[in-house]
């Protein structure tokens, strides 16, 4: 009987167990799955508190918990505290008026409806000096002459090459470098601004953040010929501080590059996109594209602050008893006096409405 072959064992099988033990291919996911959720839990659990430590750096101010956060943007929901926040008023607007030397004695009237003068701040931008044997009225804003805008493209068949200049209100205005200024409000001669429904409306928001405040046509036509994304420049439009720095900078380019389009606003609105900026619709200001009788619009006015009416000279007068300016500065003392539809003090709105007496269904009230 032989013997048995003696085994030869090796003395690594067992270490080669350890060091490099069998694992399947599901296990090794699952290892790292866990090890992945382990480490997200424990980066969130520091961020969480470290959020809670530096608290303070997140809120500088006492009243920044009455922030709303809308996108890249701020809008404040109640009145802020302190110097630096001192709340939005009349002296952080600046006015740029579009005008013609040959018009503005006719048209400046609707400015002088609601100019202040030495409260309220901003220029008539004419396209020449006016005569000189005629004396600038007391009652209009100063005046300014723009610059020469020979060099700049205008390809639009049935426009007018004052679009260029008048677009470019914005840019001459903020070189001025008139101090504390937070929002340029751009308008035309026949614009009429309803002041403190304006300065309401933009203390609403951050002027620190970039904002182009207006409203669109009333007109689907006009809407669609130019744009439902467009601030109508008759009806008014504001641009916050740092918006308009950078609008500044790119705003020569712009103009050239959209030399096919027709007016200046929106010229201004081919630049806010590319800066990507979009409007920040406000129903209170009013291009006014309707002819005939303007009660209906009135009448329609969603509760929201007045804050401009335009082109005055080609509907009906408001009330049918009184021209179109007497009508604008009804409405006007209205604005200051009448606190009927007024909300916590504020007015909130406008509406048009019959006198119930049959008889003088001619006379209208309203209430701003």
């Amino acid at each position: 009987m032989s013997s048995p072959t003696p085994s030869i064992q090796d003395p690594f099988k067992a270490w080669k167990f350890l060091v490099l033990p069998t694992l399947k291919v599901s296990d090794v996911f699952s290892l790292f799955l866990k090890a992945t959720i382990a480490i997200c839990t424990f980066v969130s659990i520091s961020l969480v508190f470290y959020s809670f430590l530096n608290q303070s750096q997140w809120q500088p101010c006492p009243e920044c918990h009455k922030s709303l956060i809308s996108d890249h943007r701020k809008i404040t929901n109640g009145n802020v505290s302190g110097d630096f926040y001192e709340k939005t008023n009349i002296s952080h607007i600046l006015f740029g008026i579009g005008g013609s030397a040959k018009t503005w004695n006719k048209r400046r009237h609707y400015t002088e409806l609601w100019w202040m003068p030495k409260i309220t701040r901003g220029y008539v931008w004419l396209d020449q000096k006016p005569p000189e044997n005629r004396t600038w009225p007391e009652t209009s804003p100063e005046y300014k002459v723009s610059a020469d805008t020979s060099r700049f493209k205008y390809t639009c068949s049935y426009g007018s090459r004052s679009a260029l200049r008048i677009a470019r209100i914005v840019k001459e205005s903020f070189e001025l470098g008139e101090e504390n200024v937070r929002w340029f409000v751009m308008g035309d001669d026949d614009t009429v601004f309803f002041i403190e429904n304006l300065v309401m409306v933009l203390a609403k928001y951050d002027h620190n953040q970039m904002y182009y405040i207006g409203g669109n046509s009333e007109s689907v036509e006009q809407d669609v010929i130019h744009s439902y994304t467009m601030a109508y420049g008759g009806g008014g439009f504001a641009i916050s501080y740092p918006l308009a720095k950078e609008l500044v900078r790119v705003l020569d380019g712009c103009i050239d590059r959209y030399a096919s389009f027709y007016g200046s606003d929106q010229k201004i609105q081919g630049c806010m996109s590319e800066i990507g900026v979009p409007l920040t619709k406000e129903l209170g200001f009013h291009q006014v594209d309707i002819r005939g009788d303007p009660y209906g619009l009135l009448a329609a006015h969603p509760l929201a602050p007045l804050v401009s009416l335009h082109h005055l000279d080609y509907v009906q007068s408001i009330f049918p008893k009184l021209n179109r300016i007497d009508s604008v500065k009804n409405i006007l003392g209205l604005h200051h006096t009448d606190t009927s539809f007024f909300d916590d003090g504020k007015a909130v709105g406008i509406r048009v409405q019959n006198v119930s007496d049959v008889e003088e269904l001619e006379q209208w009230t309203v209430h701003i």
